[in-house]
C-alpha cells in the first residue's frame, strides 16, 4: 500500500519577495551611482542699472574670471575663438552674439573677444544683471 504524503511543496514562486529584492536593488544603485549634472559657470555678472531684457542670441560666449572662453555649450581656447565663431555663424546663418563676462574679468580679454567677434561681423551684445538696489546713483 502507497501512502500519500500531507507534506506538499508549493510549485509556485513568491513574487512579492522578488519585487521587494528588485526595488531594493534599485535603491542602492540610486544611492551608489554619481549623478552627472551641470553645476553652471562660476560667473558673475556685473551690476547695471539700465540693464534690459533683450532676445536671445543665436551665440553665446562666457568668459571666466580665469579667461576661459565657452561658446554655447563648447569650452575652447582663446586662440580657437575665430574658428568656432566661424562654425557657429555658418550652422545658424544669423551673426547675433552674445558675451557674458564675469565681473572680475580683465578689461582687455573682453575687449579681445569682442574684436574677435566683430572682425567676423557679429552684431554684439554684453549682459550684465539688472541691480537689484531701487537706489539710483547720486541719490540717498
Amino acid at each position: 500500500m502507497k501512502l500519500k504524503s500531507r507534506l506538499t511543496i508549493p510549485s509556485i514562486v513568491p513574487m512579492a519577495t522578488m519585487a521587494d529584492v528588485a526595488f531594493l536593488l534599485i535603491i542602492f544603485f540610486m544611492l551608489t551611482s554619481t549623478f552627472a549634472r551641470d553645476t553652471g559657470l562660476d560667473i558673475t555678472l556685473p551690476q547695471a542699472i539700465t540693464s534690459q531684457a533683450l532676445p536671445k542670441r543665436d551665440v553665446t560666449i562666457w568668459v571666466t574670471r580665469a579667461g576661459q572662453l565657452r561658446v554655447n555649450d563648447n569650452w575652447m581656447k582663446p586662440a580657437d575663438l575665430p574658428l568656432a565663431l566661424k562654425r557657429e555663424f555658418a550652422g545658424s546663418g544669423a551673426k547675433g552674439v552674445t558675451i557674458r563676462g564675469d565681473e572680475g574679468v580683465p578689461y582687455g580679454t573682453i575687449v579681445t573677444v569682442m574684436d574677435t567677434a566683430k572682425l567676423l561681423g557679429a552684431d554684439i551684445t554684453l549682459a550684465a544683471e539688472i541691480e537689484v538696489q531701487s537706489s539710483r546713483p547720486g541719490s540717498r
